[in-house]
């Protein structure tokens, strides 16, 4: 019987979001904007195709082949992670801040609560539908995104299919958590426009503040400038170029009689970096945009041909190469490893505003 009750409030919830005008006018231009960002993602992707298979036919040297890298399927939802990092919280947000305070401001929540229905499953309900008209409309979404990349020609094998999968996931988990951050201020509040009011306050805060604090000026007026590479070093760099000159060889700058140097510069980038890491997960653990795009930037493939020069020991600090993979296949374990920690947290942050909500709705006062 309480399951029937709480599957009728949310059917009653799902539908008046899905008719909703405001629901169909920001769904509507999320899906636009996520049509736009994908074929601009596939024309960049297809343009990177070819510059690659142009670079593969015209190889001068092994070496040179080695540091090509092949563009991944995954670098088109690039452009759509984008958008949906600030169409999509819209999108949370107007679903949620009126949930509750709607109820309150016409006095029909005192009326639900006089029938034999519990408070929780008014709640619960409620959140249970905007999930659903959530999930309805991110899945519509990505739906019309696969469809996007079929009708050019681009198939997704197994490993890509996973991670668009998990793409998908925490793109639905960062507008869960702008809408129970919307929901909990809909409890909070009497008026729907004090609710608005005070989470689109929290949205710009944690979605362009706190990723403000975590750029490279502000990080290292926090941790101090990165190391400066020591001059015997970018002299033995300007000699290793200058003698291969003309050559049609890609130089990696080779140490080998003075490993010491590039040891003690590669383990100092290295406790520079974990300084900046640990900024940036501790700033990461307030913002859901920020767990978001570290996510989908690893997803995407978006970091993969950065440059590094921080060495590990000797096998690596004899050069200052790029890390970059050759064959352009997915490894799995290379994208999902290093973001369990902001999966986690992405995770943790509609759980704990919904808990808010869910605890004031609990104590609310409906005389």
């Amino acid at each position: 019987m309480a399951g029937n009750r709480l599957f009728t409030i949310a059917q009653k919830e799902f539908f008046d979001h899905v008719k909703c005008r405001k629901f169909l006018l920001i769904f509507g231009i999320l899906l636009v904007v996520a049509i736009v960002g994908m074929i601009g993602g596939i024309t960049e992707y297809n343009k990177n195709l070819d510059s690659y298979n142009q670079h593969q036919s015209t190889i001068a040297s092994p070496l040179s082949s080695y540091m090509a890298e092949k563009p991944s399927i995954l670098s088109v939802f690039s452009s759509v992670a984008t958008y949906l990092m600030f169409v999509g919280g819209i999108l949370g947000i107007a679903m949620g801040f009126d949930l509750v305070s709607k109820e309150k401001e016409s006095k029909s929540l005192k009326i639900l609560l006089s029938h034999p229905v519990y408070r929780d499953e008014v709640i619960n309900g409620k959140a249970l539908g905007g999930i659903a008209a959530l999930a309805g409309a991110l899945f519509i979404v990505l739906f019309i995104a696969l469809a996007t990349l079929l009708i050019y020609g681009i198939v997704p094998d197994g490993n890509e299919l996973i991670l668009i999968t998990v793409f998908a996931t925490v793109s639905f988990l960062l507008i869960f958590s702008y809408f129970a951050i919307a929901l909990f201020m809909s409890t909070a509040m009497d008026e729907s426009g004090s609710a608005l009011i005070y989470t689109i306050i929290i949205f710009i805060v944690l979605s362009v503040l706190v990723p403000t604090l975590g750029s490279t000026t502000v990080t290292e007026l926090v941790i101090g400038n990165p190391p400066e590479l020591p001059r015997e070093l970018i002299d033995q760099m300007q000699h290793s170029a200058n003698a291969s000159e003309g050559s049609g060889i890609t130089v990696t700058f080779a140490s080998k009689g003075n490993n010491g140097a590039w040891d003690e510069f590669g383990e100092k980038m290295q406790a520079y970096s974990e300084k900046r890491q640990m900024v940036y997960s501790t700033l990461a653990l307030f913002s859901p945009t920020m767990n978001y795009d570290a996510i989908t930037s690893a997803v995407t493939q978006q970091y993969s041909s950065r440059a590094t020069v921080i060495g590990s020991r000797a096998s690596t600090t004899t050069s200052a190469a790029f890390s970059v993979g050759t064959s352009g296949d997915v490894r799995l374990e290379d994208h999902l490893y290093p973001i369990i920690a902001s999966m986690i947290a992405l995770l943790l942050f509609p759980t704990v505003f919904f808990g808010l909500a869910y605890m004031r709705f609990m104590r609310l006062d409906v005389r």
